[in-house]
């Protein structure tokens, strides 16, 4: 699993780095433009992944703490850890409607339950109904 490219572009975290614009900025460059112009420095981008940074986030500007755990824990991936779910991966309300991070568990399960390749297929769907979706009670997030 370590060698495909769902499993590079997938952080220890969850979070699907492929679908990130940090990393779609590569192909993109009045994306990569906008990102210089709301702080992210032009040097970070485009985001290879994570993995590929080892945890060297451009949008934080330091290792992230996640992925510093995930190593000193010897796991792929948070689920794997004796510890899951811990702190770091508790959702809050504060920036939820612009970072994915609240979508962690969520694709955490997901990985663990449909396996990478399965999780990285559904990820752009996932990822619009958390950004576009209506909540509807009952139903979850739905997309009109």
């Amino acid at each position: 699993m370590q060698n495909t490219q769902a499993y590079q572009l997938t952080a220890y975290c969850g979070i699907y780095c492929g679908e990130c614009e940090c990393y779609k900025a590569k192909d993109n460059e009045k994306l990569f433009e906008y990102l210089v112009s709301r702080g992210v420095p032009k040097e970070n981008l485009p985001c290879p992944g994570c993995r590929e940074k080892e945890g060297n986030c451009p949008v934080i500007g330091e290792t992230c703490e996640t992925y510093a755990c995930a190593i000193s824990h010897g796991v792929d991936f948070c689920y794997e850890c004796a510890d899951f779910p811990c702190h770091r991966l508790n959702p809050a309300a504060d920036r939820a409607e612009v970072l994915p991070h609240n979508l962690k568990l969520y694709c955490l399960c997901s990985i663990m339950n449909k396996g990478l390749e399965e999780f990285t297929k559904e990820y752009p769907i996932i990822k619009q109904k958390y950004y576009k979706g209506k909540m509807s009670v009952g139903k979850g997030p739905i997309l009109d």
